[in-house]
């Protein structure tokens, strides 16, 4: 049986007695040592490196002439509730932002893998070892002549034992050169690149559920307007029916009113697939197979909206709150963090081991202190020969540095260029629906103008119609127009991220 106090025999029989509290010695010295090892090991092999991409300009060149501020929620612009009601559903919804959080959780945990490796690793362990050996071999094999000799015991032929033994251990180590940190930096930066996706993603979402709903309300109006131009065309056709058939009219004019109303007819099954298909894509937004027609009626008062004037000179610094833009510099910042973490494989590393427990040959002893024991080891590893794979590797690393460099300079020169684009293409398609405001006012006093002459009798009712027709074809192409300004607001929107705004709250992200 182990005494509470360690001994070891001496060669010459005797044994040297060395008291528990020379242990606590040995071990304090141990954490002593393991601390002041894991306070050196701060060091980093991630090379320090320049923005790649090129300088921007100071700010956009096309942009409106008054200077607002738009809102956090930027669709909040448009000036309609019962759209913000329905991107609340979405978001609450849909599928894709859904699989794109989902994404940010597995990045999240694979963040917490690799930071655990900064700490030790504990294990607690329970054994029942039985063995059956023949006594021949081993040790007994050296031991078993010296029993051999007249009046001595008999040397057993097997040796027949079990063994019970509770143990905690630990392993851990030290990230002298920085391998550890670099790969949980990396871990982290992906991390932040995946929250960046899911804000690409949401306003990916939002833009296009906002351009599903102008899309409803343009065919909705569009459709009502074919329909209100069938009904005059129909009138007309039924005058001239009736004239041409008194020879009053030539056939020319009768066939040539026919051919437009069948023409006007012709385009209501279409414009009444495209309203369906239009209303299917907003299912689709919404995460369900079906919804009622009546639930989806866009109201009157997404037909007329007034939108936000958009700030002049925007700083294109407004291009770091671009999520896709962040999301490709921290990506890159995740390849930096992994070109130290390659090059840190190079050098030693250090590791320390260590398990504490008791052991007995009987169950029923295995909770007594008097069978104790304890060990701890450090280990050097070194690489020697590795056929070039170290070397290799950190090429690699490299590589993918200078890939995703390229690309995050490419993400930031189309991110300006979408933004000059949209906003040069807002700024014509304003003047658009302009000029085409003015033509529906023009149409608006024809009709007053013929319906006046055919109230006084010096003007015929055709020429009412004619009147009215081109009206509601001004309307239709003022609808078509709308649809267009919103949309190219929303690329406005889209191209810098969603707002003009620079927020700051969205800047300091926290590690899971």
């Amino acid at each position: 049986m182990i005494n509470s106090v360690n001994s070891f025999p001496s060669r010459s029989g005797g044994r040297y007695r060395v008291r528990a509290h020379t242990f606590r010695w040995v071990r304090s010295s141990v954490v002593v040592g393991l601390l002041v090892t894991v306070s050196l090991a701060g060091c980093s092999m991630a090379p320090r490196l320049e923005d790649p991409a090129q300088p921007l300009p100071e700010q956009f060149e096309a942009a409106a002439l008054t200077d607002q501020s738009a809102q956090h929620y930027w669709w909040h612009g448009f000036g309609d509730p019962y759209l913000n009601q329905l991107v609340d559903s979405v978001i609450a919804r849909n599928l894709d932002l859904r699989v794109a959080v989902a994404r940010v959780a597995e990045v999240q945990n694979q963040f917490r893998i690799a930071r655990s490796e900064q700490y030790p690793s504990m294990e607690l362990s329970a054994r029942r070892d039985q063995q059956d050996i023949p006594s021949n071999v081993g040790i007994g094999g050296q031991i078993g002549d010296r029993f051999d000799v007249p009046g001595a015991p008999a040397f057993p032929d097997r040796f027949d034992y079990t063994t019970y033994s509770a143990s905690l251990g630990f392993a851990y180590e030290i990230d002298f050169w920085g391998r550890v940190r670099g790969t949980k930096q990396a871990a982290l930066q992906e991390f932040f690149a995946t929250q960046s996706d899911v804000r690409t993603v949401l306003l990916g979402v939002i833009g296009e559920t906002v351009a599903t709903y102008f899309e409803i309300a343009s065919r909705q109006r569009t459709l009502e307007l074919t329909q209100e131009s069938v009904r005059i065309l129909a009138e007309r056709a039924e005058i001239l029916s009736d004239r041409y058939q008194r020879g009053l009219v030539s056939p020319l004019e009768y066939h040539a009113t026919q051919q437009q109303l069948h023409a006007a007819m012709a385009d209501l099954p279409v414009l009444e697939s495209q309203l369906d298909a239009t209303r299917g894509r907003l299912t689709l937004l919404l995460g369900r197979y079906r919804m009622p027609v009546d639930t989806m009626l866009v109201p009157e008062s997404a037909y007329v909206y007034a939108l936000e004037e958009i700030p002049s000179g925007l700083p294109s610094d407004l291009l770091q709150e671009r999520p896709d833009v962040v999301a490709a510099f921290q990506r890159l910042e995740a390849a930096r963090e992994r070109i130290g973490a390659a090059r840190a494989v190079q050098f030693p590393s250090f590791s320390l081991t260590g398990a504490a427990g008791t052991q007995s040959s009987m169950l029923s002893d295995i909770v007594q202190t008097s069978q104790n024991f304890w060990l701890f080891g450090a280990g050097l590893t070194a690489p020697i020969f590795n056929a070039g794979r170290i070397r290799a590797n950190i090429r690699v690393a490299w590589a993918q540095y200078e890939q995703l460099a390229l690309q995050y300079e490419k993400t930031v020169l189309m991110a300006f260029r979408d933004v000059e684009a949209a906003l040069m293409n807002y700024g014509k398609l304003k003047e658009r629906h302009e000029s085409l405001t003015a033509a529906q006012a023009s149409a608006r006093d024809r009709v007053q103008i013929q319906e006046l002459r055919y109230l006084r009798g010096t003007g015929d009712y055709l020429g009412l119609l004619d009147a009215r027709r081109n009206l509601v074809l001004s309307e239709i192409g003022l609808t078509e127009s709308r649809r267009s300004l919103a949309e190219a607001r929303l690329a406005v929107h889209r191209s810098l991220g969603g707002t003009w705004i620079q927020e700051g709250s969205e800047r300091n992200l926290e590690a899971p």
